[in-house]
């Protein structure tokens, strides 16, 4: 095996949910695999934060598809997963709606380096495998290529929130209201005796503080039994993107990097995990066309459903709090999983729209990577002009 790995050695750059999906399942087949990340430790850009893992966008259930990229299942269930089929939703008046669904909507996991964190335990599966993760290395060149899954690199979208301790109830709760979340919404997620409150926007950033206030002090009106102590607020962001080159110059784009993003809610675990996967499987199996493949792949996994949520964007903000109403009530109306899933796959409607959404976002779909031809930049050096 040693011998094996010497012959082929691959560079990650980025230990995010995306870089370290690819490393694990690269080191599997025999690679020998080295990753680089700029911070101390994993999940550096979360807090212990809950966020949710969509279960809706696929017939497959998201454990499936976990267990599938080799990251779930025996023996690897250390981290928190936890299924929730219930979701309470106010409108901007303050009526609540409970959303049932016979299968789970999302999956809560916990973000961050601490025990019970998904990125921890990611990183634990990738030095099983016998993948070398270097930190406090920020890498600006990778002159034999390899693989960049650096995250986001500017603010389409920002969060905003707390998380806390607390005695009330396990609750999946959510918030549309522009007045707490521009054309996004506000969420609160509790899970055995710990909570995350946020606020998701993706407009007017600079009422950012605002919103923020008005989203804790409408989250404890509606819920007059919350209580929250050893409060500690966090911030985030995404960035999503489209048009650019995923392989370039020898090197394989990945999550967030390569601007895959839920354009229309900000849930991109998904991608993340499923282009790391992606861009190790192009290289295993393809030999000399793994670029290709990996176009390929992505083309049929995962390009038809991103720009659909690009499309969804541009729909979801011309809604606004009347709206929100109407889609409140057509979420409640049926099998919840199915309304959203139809919503977020292609549809003829869906095709049509993405030009003009892509026309619409044009000055926000900004890639700030480096695409010339010569190039072997991570973070581009050279480039005078942004593209």
């Amino acid at each position: 095996m040693r011998e094996q790995q010497s012959e082929k050695q691959i560079e990650v750059v980025g230990a995010g949910a995306a870089g370290l999906v690819a490393a694990i399942n690269l080191a599997r087949a025999g690679y020998g695999v080295r990753v680089y990340e700029a911070s101390p430790t994993v999940g550096h850009r979360f807090h212990g934060d809950f966020q949710g893992l969509e279960n809706w966008s696929s017939i497959e259930d998201v454990t499936v598809l976990l267990e599938r990229l080799g990251i779930y299942g025996e023996p690897h269930r250390d981290f928190i997963l936890r299924p929730y089929n219930e979701i309470e939703v106010f409108d901007a008046n303050l009526n609540r709606t409970v959303v049932n669904s016979k299968r789970a909507m999302f999956y809560l996991v916990e973000r961050g380096d601490g025990p019970a964190c998904l990125d921890r335990r990611l990183l634990e599966i990738a030095r099983e495998a016998g993948v070398r993760v270097v930190f406090n290395t920020r890498v600006e060149r990778l002159g034999k290529g390899g693989i960049i899954g650096i995250g986001p690199r500017a603010a389409d979208a920002i969060a905003r929130g707390l998380v806390f301790k607390t005695t009330m109830e396990d609750k999946a709760a959510a918030i549309l209201d522009d007045s707490l979340a521009p054309k996004g919404y506000a969420y609160l997620l509790v899970h055995k005796g710990k909570g995350t409150m946020a606020t998701c926007m993706f407009r007017e950033f600079r009422t950012e503080r605002q919103c923020f206030e008005r989203t804790v002090e409408t989250f404890r009106k509606v819920f007059p039994a919350l209580r929250m102590t050893d409060e500690v607020e966090f911030g985030g962001y995404g960035n999503f993107f489209f048009g650019r080159p995923v392989y370039e110059n020898g090197r394989y784009y990945i999550g967030e990097a390569a601007g895959f993003q839920d354009c229309l809610w900000g849930f991109g675990m998904r991608y993340a995990f499923v282009s790391g996967w992606l861009a190790a499987r192009s290289i295993i199996e393809g030999g000399a066309s793994a670029p290709l493949l990996y176009v390929s792949l992505l083309r049929d996994e995962l390009v038809g459903m991103h720009r659909t949520s690009l499309a969804n964007r541009f729909l979801f903000e011309r809604l606004g709090n009347r709206g929100y109403n109407h889609f409140i009530k057509k979420l409640a109306e049926g099998e919840p999983v199915e309304f959203l899933r139809k919503q977020y796959n292609p549809s003829f409607l869906k095709r049509i729209l993405f030009p003009v959404a892509s026309w619409r976002f044009k000055s926000r779909l900004v890639d700030k990577g480096c695409h010339t031809e010569d190039c072997t930049c991570v973070w581009c050096r050279c480039r005078k002009e942004p593209c």
